[in-house]
C-alpha cells in the first residue's frame, strides 16, 4: 500500500522522466556536447545559435508528456485508497491545506528534488548550460511542469501572492536577477515535514506555548465558526477567563491542531513578520490554527504591528484584554467572541467613538445615562408645606 514516503518517491520519479526529456532535447540541439567546458563561457558559435533561434518561450511546447498517460492516475488512485484506510501522506495533505493545485504541486517538486536527490543539482546545471545553478530557475520548472511557453497565468503561480510563495512553501530567490532565471528553493522545514518530521520551525519554537485543555465556557461557537469558514477570530478575554485554553480547548474539539504563540516571549529585536509567516505556515502544514496573545504586546508597539498576524493566511485566533482595533487588519474582518463563548459580533466596521457635550456654564459635564423620570402622582409622598 501506499504510504507517505514512497508516494514522494513516485511523484519525484515523474520529475526525473521529465528531466530526461528535457536533457534529451538540450542534446539534440547542443553543438558541444561533450565540452567539459560548457557552461563557463559562450562561443561565438553560441551567440550565432542563439541568434538564429526562436526567443525564450515562443517555441512550441514538447509534443507530448514523457510520462505516460497511466501513471500519475493511477498513483493517486492508489493514494486514495491508502488515505481513505487511514494512511497520512503528507504531500496530499499539504496540497489540501495549502489549497494547490496539480501544476503547483509539480512546482514544488521540481524545487525541491536537489533537496531529496543530489544528482538533481547536476542535471539542472547542465539543463541551465551553467554549473553554478544547482537549483531549478523559474524558467526551468515551467519548461518542466507544463511545455516551453511561457504565459502569464503559469508565471502567475510563482507571484508573490501564490499559494506556492505567499503560503511560505515556496522562495523564489535573486530577485535582481530576470524572472526566468531566478532561483526556486523550498524551505527545510518544509521538506522536512513531507519527510516526517514534527519538530516546530526553530523561529515558532522561542515563543511556542502550549496550553491544556479545559471546560471553560462554551466552545460550541468558535467551533462553529470555524467549521463556517471563518479564518480571523478575535476572542476578548475578561478578568479571570483563560482564553487560550478556552481556544485550544474549542478548536482542538473540532479536530483542528493548535499552534499558540505566547506574544510575551517576543524580544524587541524579533522579526515579527518572520515569526508570523513561519507560525501560520506551521500551522496550516499541521490542518490547524494559530492562537496568539496577549495581543496588547503588539498593539502597545503601534496597530500596524499587529498586522502580521492579523493578515496571515489560515485560520488565525487572536486574544486580547482590550476591544478590536479596525487599523489592525485592512484586509480581513473578524469574528469577535468573549472568552467564555459569547458571541458579540460577526463584523468590525471601524469604532467610532462617543463625544459627550461640552461642559455646561456651570462647568459640569452631563451624563451620558439618561435622567431618572419622576414617580407617578400617586406614588409621590405628601408636598412639603412651606
Amino acid at each position: 500500500m501506499v504510504d507517505g514516503l514512497s508516494y514522494l518517491s513516485e511523484r519525484l520519479a515523474v520529475v526525473e522522466s521529465r528531466v530526461q526529456a528535457a536533457v534529451a532535447r538540450r542534446r539534440a540541439t547542443d553543438p558541444t556536447p561533450d565540452d567539459h567546458f560548457r557552461g563557463l563561457y559562450i562561443t561565438e558559435a553560441d551567440v550565432d545559435r542563439l541568434l538564429a533561434g526562436p526567443p525564450a518561450g515562443s517555441g512550441p511546447a514538447p509534443a507530448a508528456d514523457p510520462v505516460p498517460a497511466e501513471v500519475v492516475p493511477g498513483l493517486e488512485a492508489a493514494a486514495d485508497r491508502a488515505e481513505a484506510a487511514g494512511t497520512v501522506i503528507p504531500l496530499r495533505r499539504l496540497a489540501r491545506n495549502f489549497a494547490l493545485a496539480g501544476p503547483d504541486v509539480d512546482l514544488l517538486l521540481v524545487a525541491m528534488a536537489p533537496d531529496l536527490d543530489p544528482r538533481f543539482e547536476r542535471l539542472y546545471g547542465y539543463l541551465h548550460d551553467d554549473v553554478t545553478r544547482r537549483r531549478a530557475s523559474t524558467g526551468l520548472a515551467l519548461e518542466l511542469c507544463g511545455g516551453g511557453r511561457v504565459t502569464g497565468p503559469a508565471r502567475a503561480r510563482l507571484g508573490p501572492a501564490s499559494p506556492l510563495v505567499g503560503g511560505g512553501l515556496l522562495v523564489v530567490e535573486d530577485g535582481e536577477r530576470p524572472f526566468l532565471t531566478r532561483s526556486l528553493r523550498v524551505p527545510d522545514r518544509v521538506t522536512g515535514h513531507l519527510l516526517g518530521d514534527g519538530a516546530y520551525d526553530t523561529v515558532v519554537e522561542r515563543v511556542l506555548s502550549h496550553p491544556v485543555e479545559a471546560d471553560i465556557g462554551d466552545p460550541a461557537p468558535l467551533a462553529r465558526a470555524v467549521d463556517q469558514g471563518v479564518t480571523l477570530v478575535y476572542l476578548r478575554e475578561r478578568l479571570g477567563a483563560t482564553a487560550l485554553s478556552y481556544a485550544a480547548t474549542a478548536l482542538r474539539r473540532a479536530g483542528r491542531p493548535v499552534v499558540a504563540l505566547d506574544l510575551g516571549r517576543l524580544g524587541p529585536d524579533d522579526d515579527l513578520q518572520a515569526v508570523a509567516a513561519a507560525a501560520g505556515r506551521e500551522a496550516r502544514l499541521r490542518g490547524g490554527a494559530l492562537v496568539a496573545g496577549p495581543i496588547e504586546v503588539l498593539a502597545d508597539r503601534g496597530p500596524g504591528v499587529v498586522r502580521p498576524l492579523a493578515e496571515t493566511p489560515g485560520l488565525v485566533v487572536l486574544i486580547g484584554g482590550r476591544g478590536w482595533d479596525a487599523r489592525w487588519s485592512s484586509r480581513r474582518v473578524p469574528l469577535l467572541l468573549d472568552a467564555c463563548g459569547g458571541a458579540r459580533s460577526t463584523a468590525t466596521p471601524p469604532r467610532t467613538s462617543t463625544r459627550l457635550p461640552p461642559p455646561s456654564s456651570s462647568g459640569s459635564r452631563p451624563s451620558r445615562w439618561p435622567r431618572p423620570r419622576p414617580p407617578p402622582a400617586s406614588k409621590r409622598g405628601p408636598t412639603p408645606v412651606p
